[in-house]
């Protein structure tokens, strides 16, 4: 059963709505990208490139023993994930999963505008040991 994480204020989601064909709202095929959590503290891969405006549909997959996240935002959002894990809260998020282990799972995530965010796992001690990935959005 998966595990949900805290839900962030609404002025840091960056929700994606999703119809079930696969297909973006532009009618073209949504980008898929598939990520292997692991217990050595990693995703696989460990950065992507993304466009502005781009729909993507993330494929989980924690392939360790113990739980993973993969959750997406800013370094202030990090933060925020880091906070709320330390107490211990459990909510739903619409801006990545918690997964236990050998659990997939897909979500869709629309990446707004141009810049970088982070996918952090915030398990304790995980974000700290290097469990984070680096997006890049593109004009």
């Amino acid at each position: 059963m998966a595990r949900w994480v805290p839900i962030l204020p609404l002025s840091l989601l960056l929700a994606a709505c999703a119809g079930s064909d696969g297909a973006g709202s532009s009618g073209e095929e949504m980008q898929t990208i598939a990520v292997s959590m692991t217990d050595e503290l990693r995703f696989e891969p460990d950065a992507f490139t993304v466009s502005a405006g781009e729909m993507v549909r993330f494929e989980v997959t924690n392939d360790g023993e113990s739980a993973h996240e993969f959750l997406i935002g800013d370094e202030a959002a990090q933060a925020e994930f880091e906070e709320a894990m330390q107490g211990g809260m459990d909510h739903e998020t619409k801006v990545g999963v918690s997964l236990d282990p050998g659990q997939t799972e897909s979500f869709e995530y629309t990446f707004d505008e141009a810049g970088n965010l982070l996918a952090g796992c915030h398990e304790p001690g995980h974000y700290d040991g290097g469990m984070v990935a680096t997006i890049t959005i593109t004009d």
